[in-house]
């Protein structure tokens, strides 16, 4: 068991100054304040450190007094250049010993996984999200008044041919990758595996394994993290965006997933997906429109989800079938029987979308939504390239961030079940996205100055 004492014991062994407490904002960027490791005592772990919720975006100005409150098992050890610092994860709490923030994210994905085993569904989730990114050598943008800009500077020059696993020397970004891979493994991340994906112009990919759906948010958090802190300290920069570049293939955030007990998976029937993982996937896909709502929260998610590229759009199914949201991969062992649900992107708050899924999956197991009997499939042929006849039969994503949250205002019951999400929660992430996509819909876009300008 991991006490205060045990830590402050690990920071005079390992000579640590400073103790960096870590939190997630509501729409999911990583925050921290530091203090020095000279003020880690009980007092501090059992009463914690005050903040401005309403800078995180939780609350309103004149109710937003918070606690950030260490979670001692998450304490690890972080690494910046020359500097090692004791790293912690909080919860966040109500000030004055009001008791945990019923809109903490971290509490959000903690109450879906004991959703799940109280409802005797099975002992835990199952979760591995694949990261895709870009690394450029160069990112300017800036939006003012009467400019508006941004300009990227790949490392390779354009290639008519697919980068996937490509090998040095036109793998420019092996060593970088190597060193984010080292610096995960020191934090107790276990790697898969990494390699160049598909985009010549500096996409790539790292593969982790199989955890319980709040250890992977965290972990979530910090890939990207120091994804994006070893990049800047090789002089690069480097994006979770999922379309930076037009015409170029985008970033997904790919998220494995099955219901285990006994250390198995409970999606597995005899080399088959099992009744109660065909209902999961009826679920997700029964919910899946409004899913986007958390698992695809920016206007730039739709970028990438457009019909006939390389994201899939239709709320389909099928074994190996990269083309539909949800694929069966067909190499997974029996134990780690699994779905891959194709369609979300890393600007989400992973919690909250991490949670939704969950929630989608047990209300599809809850109300028996098998999903080849509701007819999202099997689907073997390639979804892509439906006539619009055929698209006409299945459903589609939404085509924007407004259609996504239109979806999920009218269609968020069952992520309020057992108490998981508020609906005040709901309310207030709408309203928070909406005014993000308000934002854009404003300013003048620069290509509609080659469309209008001359008008």
């Amino acid at each position: 068991m991991v006490t205060c004492d045990s830590l402050k014991e690990l920071i005079a062994q390992e000579a640590i100054e400073f103790v960096d407490l870590k939190s997630v904002d509501l729409i999911g960027r990583w925050r921290h304040i530091t203090i020095p490791a000279s003020r880690f005592t009980p007092h501090l772990v059992e009463n914690g450190v005050a903040f401005d919720g309403s800078n995180f975006g939780y609350a309103s100005v004149e109710g937003s007094d918070m606690v950030l409150l260490p979670d001692l098992d998450t304490a690890t050890i972080d690494y910046y250049s020359d500097e090692k610092v004791l790293s912690i994860i909080s919860d966040i709490y109500l000030a004055g010993g009001k008791g945990p923030y019923h809109g903490d994210p971290r509490g959000v994905i903690r109450r879906a996984e004991e959703y799940l085993v109280s409802e005797g569904i099975a002992e835990a989730a199952m979760m591995s999200p694949e990261f895709e990114f870009y690394v450029f050598s160069q990112a300017e943008y800036h939006t003012g008044s009467v400019e508006s800009y941004y300009a990227l500077t790949p490392l390779n020059e354009h290639r008519d041919y697919s980068f996937y696993h490509i090998s040095p020397p036109e793998d420019q970004l092996f060593a970088l990758r190597n060193e984010i891979c080292r610096r995960l493994e020191k934090r107790g991340i276990p790697v898969k595996y990494h390699h160049h994906e598909v985009g010549p112009l500096g996409q790539l990919e790292i593969e982790l394994g199989f955890d319980k759906p709040l250890k992977m948010a965290d972990t979530t958090l910090i890939v990207k993290n120091i994804v994006r802190n070893v990049s800047a300290e090789a002089g690069l920069s480097a994006t979770f965006m999922p379309k930076p570049i037009f015409g170029e293939n985008g970033n997904g955030m790919h998220v494995h997933q099955y219901l285990a007990s006994g250390g198995k998976s409970l999606f597995e029937d005899k080399g088959a997906l099992s009744e109660l993982g065909l209902c999961y996937v009826g679920g997700i896909l029964s919910h899946g429109r409004s899913l986007f709502g958390l698992t695809n929260p920016s206007t730039n998610s739709y970028c990438r989800l457009v019909p006939g590229y390389e994201a899939p759009v239709s709320l389909a199914f099928g074994e190996g079938n990269r083309s539909a949201a949800i694929r069966i991969p067909g190499y997974a062992a029996p134990a780690e029987r699994r779905i891959e649900l194709r369609t979300i992107d890393a600007t989400c708050n992973p919690y909250f979308a991490y949670a939704a899924m969950l929630m989608a999956g047990i209300d599809g197991i809850k109300r028996n939504l098998n999903a080849t009997e509701l007819g999202f499939g099997p689907y073997s042929h390639d979804l892509y390239h439906l006539s619009a006849k055929e698209l006409r039969k299945i459903a589609q994503a939404p085509a924007d961030l407004g259609e996504a949250l239109h979806a999920l205002e009218d269609d968020h019951d069952y992520l309020i079940a057992g108490g998981v999400f508020e609906e005040e929660q709901i309310t207030h992430w709408i309203e928070a996205k909406r005014k993000e996509e308000s934002q854009l819909r404003r300013r003048p876009h620069p290509y509609e100055f080659s469309l209008y300008y001359d008008l």
